[in-house]
């Protein structure tokens, strides 16, 4: 047993899914790392950006508060022995600089580390809880001769305020470290423990600024003395964030790409399922029709409309459909134009043998009406028996002349161009006879029916048409007519036959309607057809009408086919010519 097959449409959406998935992917991965790495930058050079700024403002504080001290110092120099002048001095220098802690003047021989000419800040200490820095300033007259060391305390509250005022980002600080890694503010307010923090090991240690990702923070530092020309202070400035909140916005750019990308993706298969389906299902019903035909369904779908290719290929189906149609037609009619052949054979034979007992029949019924007198009450009947058995020989012999191919000498000859036709026969039928003489043999037939039979005879032309034929042409019309009310139980019905001049006055129009069930559309092009019939097993052999067409033709005529009075029913058309 070999397995399914995977349907067209699934493959369609197996590409379509392909060709839009692979293509969503691809951008949607490259589009997030993107966003990714341009968030870091970004975080990045914001964090670098707040710390050349903080540490600007830090730097030139403190480079302010030691020229102004060593102003002061050079002062107090010129004028060491003057003391209400270094009173004075000392009280304008805690003026112009608030954050000078504490001022002292010590003597130069006093080993502070002061040897070298200028001054230097040293690492911050803890003075009652605040850091403090020690500015050292060596006093120098004019002619270069130090005169002693002023130590001036700075109170480093001034570093948490400056930080504390940065705007920062979500669980962003700013930390302040000395030389010694031991934080001097931070702008949160707390203390935290930095003593295996990787990113104050690598300020302290490095000449320029830069950025580091460890232990769940992103940290950006600079080293202080990267700012002076003069001796710098090594402190460092490091501003730290969270990673989780440093790239919020990257995880906010990935999740709306994610969103976007889904409903993108979801778009594209919605419309491949679309284009899928509206793609084969043209063919699904292609094939479907193509099955039917091939299986001969009498119920094949109807003709498939598709777009481009796939319209040319219906069209393309529909008539090979059409051609193989006739090809059946045509096979049918052969097999029918042999089956009419053995009927002339089969006719020919009960011909043969029905022929004597009718000769026997008609004899006697002619013999017992000579001996009964005008008016006796079996004339009549006798009568009738002579008149049928004379009408069922004359029936069967022009059975016989249906199934026979007509010999060339009874054929007359036709106009250019048009095929030779039957003569007609040379007797002719009076129409209002006839009409009587067939009401007269279908009432028992008519009365089971149910159906009231009209006769209206506006014509007393003689036809050219045997009284025999035209009998058989409309006991057939009224009968069909007849049998179709019995099978579609109509209540009421009629059936009305009436001849009257055709236009011109050279032949008559005689018309059957009835007011039954009708016959189909799909099935008035087939009625006069040998053997078919629409009626049920056993009733009908499909050669009545067949028979009446040949024989209306035979007498030079025409018969068709169209709608009852008043939209129901049928109506036959018969135009005859008159006999001249």
């Amino acid at each position: 047993m070999t397995a399914a097959r995977p349907t067209l449409r699934w493959r369609v959406l197996v590409v379509l899914a392909l060709a839009a998935v692979v293509p969503t992917v691809v951008v949607g991965a490259l589009a997030i790392m993107r966003a990714r790495d341009d968030v870091q930058r970004e975080v990045q050079r914001g964090a670098l950006a707040h710390i050349r700024a903080l540490g600007a403002a830090l730097d030139g504080t403190l480079q302010d508060a030691r020229r102004t001290v060593e102003l002061a110092a050079a002062s107090w120099a010129d004028a060491p022995d003057d003391v209400r002048e270094t009173q004075l001095l000392l009280k304008r220098l805690r003026r112009d600089v608030p954050i000078v802690h504490s001022l002292s003047i010590v003597d130069p021989n006093v080993d502070i580390g002061s040897h070298s000419f200028g001054g230097y800040i040293g690492d911050a200490v803890f003075a009652s809880g605040r850091p403090v820095v020690r500015l050292v300033v060596q006093a120098r007259g004019r002619t270069g001769e130090l005169m002693g060391v002023v130590i001036a305390g700075l109170d480093l509250g001034f570093v948490h305020e400056v930080i504390a005022a940065a705007r920062l980002g979500t669980g962003a600080r700013v930390i302040v470290v000395d030389g010694a890694g031991v934080p001097v503010a931070t702008s949160d307010g707390t203390t935290p423990d930095l003593s295996h923090d990787p990113a104050v090991e690598r300020a302290l240690a490095s000449s320029v600024e830069g950025t580091l990702s460890a232990n769940g923070w992103v940290s950006a530092y600079r080293n202080l003395s990267s700012y002076q020309s003069l001796r710098g202070v090594r402190w460092a400035i490091l501003h730290e964030q969270p990673e989780d909140l440093a790239y919020a916005l990257a995880r906010r750019t990935t999740r709306d790409t994610l969103i976007i990308g889904g409903a993108a993706l979801a778009l594209a298969l919605a419309l491949g399922v679309w284009f899928a389906t509206r793609l084969t299902r043209p063919l699904a019903a292609l094939a479907r029709r193509a099955d039917a035909i091939a299986a001969g369904s009498p119920d094949a779908p109807p003709p498939v409309q598709g777009p481009g290719e796939i319209g040319v290929l219906a069209e393309r189906i529909d008539e090979m459909a059409r051609r193989i149609s006739e090809r059946s037609e045509l096979s049918a009619a052969l097999a029918r134009g042999d089956r009419l052949a053995s009927v002339g054979v089969m006719s020919a034979q009960v011909a043969h043998e029905i022929n004597n007992p009718l000769t026997t029949v008609l004899g006697y019924a002619k013999l017992l009406l000579e001996d009964k007198p005008e008016g006796h009450v079996d004339r009549a009947g006798l009568e009738l028996i002579a008149s049928e058995a004379e009408r069922m020989k004359k029936i069967v012999g022009g059975l016989l002349e249906y199934a026979r191919t007509p010999r060339q000498s009874d054929l007359r000859p036709a106009d250019a161009g048009e095929p030779s036709r039957p003569l007609p026969a040379p007797d002719h039928a009076d129409p209002a006879a006839v009409c009587r003489h067939v009401a007269a043999l279908l009432e028992p037939q008519l009365r089971r029916a149910r159906a009231k039979l009209a006769i209206v005879v506006e014509t007393k032309a003689p036809i050219a048409i045997e009284n025999h034929a035209l009998q058989q042409v409309l006991v057939n019309l009224v009968q069909n007519a007849a049998q179709a009310m019995t099978e579609a139980k109509t209540e009421g019905g009629a059936i009305t036959i009436t001849a009257r001049p055709a236009p011109g006055g050279i032949a008559t129009l005689l018309t059957v309607a009835d007011n039954g069930p009708g016959v189909a559309p799909k099935h008035r092009g087939r009625v006069f057809d040998p053997f078919f019939t629409t009626k049920a097993a056993g009733v009908g052999t499909g050669l009545g009408l067949a028979v009446c067409k040949h024989l209306v033709a035979t007498a030079g005529g025409s018969i068709e086919l169209g709608d009852g009075p008043d939209g129901r029913g049928v109506t036959f058309r018969v135009v005859l010519p008159n006999a001249t």
